[in-house]
C-alpha cells in the first residue's frame, strides 16, 4: 500500500549529496618566549662575608708555604749532599796529596842520602888507598910522591864534602868527618914540609898526627854506617 494514495507505484526519493564540512584549521601555537633574564643590580648582590677574603688568602698562603717549604727542603738536601760530596772529595784529594807529598819528600830524602853516600864512598876509597901507599913507602921519592898524592885527594874529599847536601840524619857524622879530614890535611902538610926541609922530627911528628887523623876518618865512617841503618 502506497503511502500516498494519490501516487501509484513507488515514489523515488531525490538523492541527497552530503558534503563533508572542511576541517577547521587548528590555530598555531603561540611561540613561547623565554623568560627575560633577571638582571641583579650589583648593589643588590649579596655581600661577601668579611672572613672570606682572609680565608682565601690564608689557604693560598698555606699552599704557597707548603710548596716553598718542600722546594726549600729539597734544595737544602741537594745542597747538603753536594757539600758532603765536596767535603769527601776534598778530604780524599788532601789525603792523596799528602801521600804524594810524603812520597816525593821520601824520594828526595833518599836521593840526597844516596848522593852523599856515593860521594863519601868514592872519596874515602881513594884516600885510604893513598894512605896505605904512603905508609908502605921505603924511599924518599916514593914517600914524597905518596904524601903529595894523599894531600891532593884529602883536599878534594874535603871540598866535595863541603859542597854536598848533607842529610839531617848524617849531619853529626859529616861534622866528625870534616874535622878528621882537616886534621889529616894538616898532618900530611907537616910530613911534606919535614921532607922538603930535611927535618926528621917534623916528618915523624907529621906521621904520628896523620895516623891519628886517619883513625878519626875511620871512626866517622863507622858513625856514618850506623846512621844509615
Amino acid at each position: 500500500m502506497a503511502a500516498n494514495p494519490e501516487v501509484d507505484g513507488v515514489v523515488e526519493l531525490p538523492m541527497v549529496t552530503v558534503v563533508a564540512p572542511e576541517p577547521t584549521p587548528e590555530p598555531e601555537p603561540e611561540p613561547v618566549q623565554a623568560p627575560e633574564p633577571v638582571i641583579v643590580n650589583a648593589k643588590q648582590r649579596r655581600a661577601r662575608p668579611p672572613w672570606l677574603n682572609t680565608a682565601v688568602l690564608g689557604a693560598a698562603a698555606l699552599i704557597a708555604a707548603g710548596t716553598l717549604g718542600y722546594t726549600a727542603d729539597a734544595a737544602a738536601q741537594q745542597r747538603n749532599q753536594a757539600f758532603d760530596a765536596y767535603v769527601g772529595t776534598a778530604a780524599q784529594l788532601a789525603a792523596t796529596n799528602a801521600q804524594l807529598t810524603q812520597a816525593q819528600q821520601d824520594a828526595a830524602s833518599k836521593k840526597v842520602t844516596a848522593d852523599y853516600v856515593a860521594m863519601y864512598v868514592a872519596n874515602t876509597g881513594i884516600v885510604e888507598t893513598d894512605y896505605a901507599n904512603l905508609s908502605a913507602c921505603n924511599s924518599f921519592g916514593s914517600c914524597r910522591s905518596g904524601s903529595q898524592q894523599l894531600l891532593d885527594d884529602l883536599q878534594k874529599f874535603q871540598s866535595a864534602r863541603s859542597t854536598a847536601t848533607v842529610p839531617s840524619a848524617l849531619s853529626a857524622s859529616d861534622a866528625s868527618l870534616g874535622d878528621a879530614l882537616s886534621a889529616a890535611i894538616a898532618a900530611d902538610e907537616e910530613i911534606i914540609s919535614g921532607m922538603d926541609t930535611g927535618s926528621v922530627n917534623k916528618f915523624k911528628d907529621g906521621f904520628t898526627k896523620l895516623d891519628a887523623a886517619m883513625l878519626n876518618v875511620a871512626k866517622a865512617e863507622a858513625s856514618l854506617g850506623n846512621a844509615l841503618k
